[in-house]
């Protein structure tokens, strides 16, 4: 996810879990977006990823409503969580039988009247309709009906859905109809960035365009917002570059790199960056 948001010239700052709300409305208005990534974890763990998910949504549709402008990207679990905590954190999803399945998007008739789609090149669009490049990594979806039966198809727009491997249909593309918040149930940075071999990843030039597509699309939308650090010293406190990577493909990990937090060592290094910033956003 680094790689992908970076490659579309976006730099990274890690978002951290386990934080109260004072920090999320920090943090936030330094920032252009968030992106939500994919993962394997239950909403319903305390101060975990939905809980941390929660305050940033908030947050986002806050400085929305207020004038801002400040997009939210969910890949796979995060595309869930937004509609999870749209949901007001009811579970709504359904269990799929998608995994290591790359598909073509059955797009809707009016796929065109979204914002994702609104300027696609028509190049891009015939790869994406008729082309096996969007890899599937999921056990739950979120259907039609699901939206429907929590009243969220009033604010949630589907422009493709898809089916797994036992014929059930679900949303693959969503986006929010009034805020720029967005959702794919696929993983557009595995067509670039993972090459763990025997899944269904294509990593063809035309699946590589199409990915590529949606990193642009999202780092587009963040250039859209006012956020900024007041410091380039505060970006330096804050960015990924301050964490080392592992190759993690080397011990047969799903992932070839991956970003590996110690728990004393971050808390030491939060303590730092409290000490450092001048606007005392990190603490």
């Amino acid at each position: 996810y680094v790689k992908f948001v970076e490659g579309a010239g976006a730099r990274v700052v890690p978002i951290w879990i386990n934080k109260p709300r004072e920090y999320y409305e920090n943090i936030l208005p330094n920032l252009n977006g968030v992106l939500l990534p994919g993962g394997a974890t239950w909403f319903n763990q305390s101060n975990g990823y939905a809980d941390a998910g929660r305050h940033i949504y908030d947050v986002a549709e806050e400085i929305n409503v207020q004038g801002g402008y400040f997009p939210l990207w969910g890949t796979c679990l995060g595309f869930e969580l937004l509609t999870y905590l749209a949901a007001n954190g009811d579970e709504h999803r359904a269990h799929c039988s998608s995994n290591n399945q790359a598909l073509p998007l059955d797009f809707k008739p009016n796929f065109r009247e979204s914002r994702m789609f609104a300027e696609t090149p028509d190049e891009i669009v015939e790869i994406l309709a008729s082309e096996y490049v969007t890899a599937n990594f999921h056990q739950y979806c979120v259907t039609e009906k699901n939206l429907t039966d929590y009243g969220l198809d009033r604010e949630w727009r589907v422009m493709s859905t898809n089916l797994d491997w036992n014929g059930l249909e679900f949303i693959s593309t969503i986006e929010h109809k009034v805020l720029p918040f967005y959702g794919v149930q696929f993983h557009p940075e595995k067509n670039i960035y993972e090459w763990v071999q025997n899944k269904n990843i294509s990593h063809t030039p035309n699946a590589i365009k199409a990915a590529q597509y949606f990193a642009d699309f999202f780092v587009n939308e963040a250039r859209k917002s006012e956020g900024r650090f007041q410091s380039e010293d505060d970006i330096d406190q804050h960015v990924i570059y301050n964490y080392p990577v592992s190759f993690t493909g080397l011990k047969k990990s799903a992932f070839e790199q991956c970003y590996l937090f110690e728990v004393q060592r971050y808390v030491e290094r939060e303590k730092k960056k409290c000490n450092k910033s001048r606007s005392r956003n990190s603490c």
